[in-house]
């Protein structure tokens, strides 16, 4: 930035003194109808979004430069927040008509990846959050919120350890998935490292205030009943620890979006305890709100239960598949609603007819609380509130008692609904600020204005007519300006034939703009009734929009209510077109799945019937399943879908099965695939460890456990050896329902040691050089893992098939120890010497029936490594 500071221009100084205030932000200049971008910003900005970059000369320096046009800012603003950049919005705040020298300008917002509320730009069906964490010693503190809707969400945990409480924060991260991260300055190295990880934004807090006042000014915030109670067990010398991330996540969205924040009021303390543990692994492998592959939403359980009609409704949806209940009666007051539904479908039909008509009206808050709203948002609102009122008088005079209390939960807001029909026009302009919008009737005064206005422009066309005839140029035109008001327009071809009285206002290329006395009288009567028209009708108008202001809580709680109602109604449809069960909820530690189906994999299954499967797991005889068979068969996906019922029944969801009655889960676990941190300097086997330690660590005889293929990633002998013994600390210690697939076939041998373990496997057909999956689960096992078939299915070359098969045969018939030759065919290998004598006489002394089977493993594996030794 090479400017001489002596001859800088009073623009580029004004510039320069508001960017030295947001030197991490991309300062976008207001200079006229453009939004201006200098120096870095420029370079940045030019790039990012593919524009011209130009040169300003400013004393004598070449200033880059480049900028957009202030009416299309937004789509600009929204690719700069997405690429992560804060943008800070610096506006001229007094009228350049009246400046008396250089315009006064000021940063009025600075948007962030966390605080973009456009709803041209976000997702309809996805809340935006901002989550704030202030962490001191082994305590964590989370509050998030989206600005766009108004939520705001606080809790708070204690750990003994930072690891703990690192996986704590990480797993809340994932689930909540914000787009920005607020974090007090940290000390800890192993917290720093766990954030920078992360693929967010992240801002670290310098100056924190530990002082709560701003949330507790004048009953500022509505708090729900769970935090009073655990407010009065905390006391007084807590409360500032327990609403510090509060503070940071309130002092930020003042701080940038410099005005109050009156759609925040209220907040919600959760208990993550009440609801199922899921951690991020698990999301993801089980695809709840993404697809694994592709990201997609249309390829998780979220997309196949997704048939609300409102976008509040899918943004809850997905919180409840993020939070299973574990409160029995909760998850059977959704069932009852959803059979209500069901069993009467000519009234949910209805229900969903009148939800298509509902705007988001949940992010119409925060255009209300800056008084930005329209006159068209208005109208979406009322029009909202009039299928809103519909939908009550349904379930109000139904013949089921739950719907007539579903009903008692709808607060139309009638008044607000007849405040606006009364004053908006039905279809008002895009365009408000310049045109009529409020019904003719709703004031005398403004609807007087209008008419002169009106009546003016009759005489405008009147005295264009005339001109026309008078002076004989056809083409005559009188226009319009900011600039010069009205004016009559001639093309250089009639200038011959202008009057004399006619006086020249503006000559341009192909034409010359005139006035005329008769002109020039009618246009301050025309101009002053149109401009105090406009001014009159923007008074009324912002008198609506404060008024709102007042509601703004009400209208977040009819937008819950109504979420809630479009969910269970999607529900009902998903289980009416899925042929769905409804669920026995229980805590007695069973789970029995009849004809269970996997809802992901089924909806996207075209030209084959899915294979349905039963399932049966409790505390007792059938708490733990060890499933072999080949690759493919569809072992994983059969463990899944058993997850996935169980997280479908305790959002209360109906169940793909024929019966299903399911004890509620606490926490659910999976380790499944091959991944690596290699960032992190760790292999897929210390991913695969580090995962089934959590498992291990964490789960309880209330936890269901997945598992497929542990301790493929080392040895043989290593696997197996670790695979049995975690088995073992299931079966013993943990005892977690689980199911256990592996292709280390000696695990079955655990179910003559533990009567809580059953075999099962994959049917599979041989029909002569091929097999058929069946993809049917049966008691019993598999010892063959069919490698070689799987490889020929999947196009591996004949001849290394060939090879294969004779290497399998060889190995599996020779007893003798066997290696390659350097031609690459097998012979045997003599033991006629002293150390394999030995050897040999070592083994032949091994009692087999007084050491244990993980002994056993131990040894062979010693023995291997005596045998390597000698060849």
């Amino acid at each position: 930035m090479n400017l001489n500071k002596e001859n800088i221009t009073p623009m580029m100084k004004q510039y320069l003194d508001i960017k030295k205030e947001h030197k991490d932000k991309i300062l976008l200049f207001r200079l006229g109808d453009f939004y201006e971008m200098f120096f870095e910003d420029a370079l940045i900005v030019s790039k990012e979004l593919d524009l011209t970059l130009t040169k300003r000369a400013s004393s004598g320096s070449n200033t880059p430069m480049c900028g957009f046009p202030y009416h299309v800012a937004q789509s600009y603003i929204s690719r700069l927040i997405n690429r992560g950049y804060k943008v800070a919005i610096c506006e001229q705040v007094e009228d350049p008509k009246l400046a008396k020298s250089l315009v006064k300008r000021e940063v009025i917002q600075v948007l962030t990846p966390g605080t973009f509320t456009d709803p041209n730009y976000l997702k309809g069906g996805e809340n935006n959050f901002l989550l704030s964490l202030f962490i001191k010693n082994n305590s964590v503190y989370i509050s998030y919120s989206d600005y766009s809707t108004g939520e705001l969400y606080t809790t708070s945990k204690v750990f003994l350890n930072s690891d703990n409480l690192i996986k704590f924060f990480t797993d809340e991260y994932y689930r909540i998935n914000p787009s920005e991260i607020l974090i007090n300055k940290q000390n800890n190295k192993k917290v720093v490292n766990a954030i920078e990880g992360l693929n967010t934004y992240v801002n670290y807090i310098d100056d924190f205030s530990y002082d709560y006042t701003v949330i507790n000014e004048k009953n500022r915030f509505l708090i729900n009943k769970d935090i009073i109670k655990d407010l009065d067990a905390l006391g007084s010398k807590n409360l500032v620890n327990d609403f510090s991330s509060v503070n940071i996540l309130l002092n930020y969205l003042a701080e940038t979006q410099k005005m109050g924040l009156n759609h925040l009021n209220s907040i919600v303390y959760y208990d993550s305890d009440k609801f199922m543990t899921i951690d991020e692994n698990s999301r993801q492998n089980l695809e709840l709100v993404r697809g694994s592959n592709t990201g997609s939403k249309s390829e998780s359980l979220l997309g196949v239960l997704d048939n609300c009609k409102t976008s509040m409704g899918s943004r809850e949806l997905k919180k409840w598949i993020e939070e299973p209940l574990k409160n029995k009666e909760k998850i059977e007051y959704r069932y009852e609603i959803i059979d209500t539904f069901i069993k009467d479908f000519i009234l949910l039909d209805k229900i969903a007819s009148y939800l298509k008509n509902i705007y988001d009206i949940e992010r119409l808050s925060v255009k209300i609380a800056k008084e930005t709203v329209t006159p068209k948002d208005l109208i979406s609102l009322a029009d909202s509130l009039d299928s809103i009122n519909k939908i009550k008088e349904i379930l109000a005079t139904c013949d089921y008692k739950i719907f007539n209390d579903l009903s008692d939960e709808i607060e139309p807001l009638s008044e607000i609904k007849s405040r606006i029909s009364e004053m908006i026009m039905e279809d008002p302009p895009a365009n408000f600020e310049e045109n009529p919008f409020i019904r003719t009737g709703f004031s005398e005064d403004l609807d007087q204005l209008f008419d002169i206005s009106s009546r003016g422009k009759e005489w405008i066309l009147k005295l264009e007519d005339k001109e026309r005839k008078d002076t004989g140029i056809k083409n005559l035109k009188i226009k319009y300006n900011k600039i010069l008001g009205y004016f009559i327009e001639v093309t250089k071809s009639f200038t011959d034939k202008v009057p004399d009285s006619y006086i020249r206002k503006q000559t341009l290329v192909g034409s010359e703009r005139y006035f005329c006395i008769e002109l020039k009288e009618m246009e301050s009567k025309l101009l002053t009734s149109r401009e105090d028209a406009l001014k009159m009708q923007m008074d009324l108008f912002n008198d609506l929009r404060k008024e709102l202001i007042n509601n703004i809580h009400n209208i977040q709680i009819l937008s819950k209510a109504i979420s809630k109602i479009d969910i269970l109604a999607s529900l009902a449809d998903t289980a009416i077109k899925n042929n769905y069960v409804k669920p026995i909820i229980n805590n007695n530690g069973i789970i029995d799945i009849k004809d269970g189906r996997h809802a992901i994999v089924e909806k996207s299954m075209t030209d084959e019937r899915f294979i349905a499967n039963d399932t049966i797991l409790d505390n007792m005889d059938n708490m733990i399943h060890i499933i072999t068979g080949p690759n493919m068969a569809g072992k994983s996906t059969y463990m899944r879908q058993v997850a996935i019922i169980v997280i479908m029944a305790q959002i209360g969801s109906f169940v793909p099965a024929s019966y299903a009655n399911i004890s509620i889960i606490d926490k659910l676990f999976t380790r499944i695939g091959a991944s690596d941190n290699l960032s992190r300097g760790e292999s897929t086997f210390m991913v695969e460890m580090k995962e089934v330690a959590n498992i291990i660590n964490n789960a309880t005889k209330d936890s269901l456990v997945i598992l497929d293929e542990v301790g493929r990633g080392t040895s043989t002998y290593d696997g197996i050896s670790l695979a049995w013994a975690i088995v073992e600390n299931i079966a013993e210690n943990i005892k977690a329902k689980t199911l256990f697939a592996t292709h280390y076939h000696e695990l079955v041998e655990l179910s003559k040691k533990y009567k809580s373990v059953t075999n099962l496997t994959i049917e599979v057909e041989n029909q002569e050089d091929n097999i058929i999956f069946l993809r049917k689960i049966v008691e019993g096992y598999s010892d063959n893992s069919y490698g070689i078939e799987v490889a020929k299915l999947a196009g591996i070359n004949e001849s290394i098939l060939n090879r294969a098969n004779e290497i399998l045969y060889t190995i599996s018939e020779d007893k003798d120890i066997k290696i390659l030759s350097s031609s690459g065919s097998i012979k045997q290998e003599s033991l006629e010497d002293p150390a394999k004598n030995k050897l040999i006489s070592d083994i032949s002394q091994i009692d087999i029936n007084n050491i244990s089977p993980l002994e056993s493993l131990n040894l062979l594996n010693k023995i291997i490594q005596e045998i390597r030794k000698i060849l």
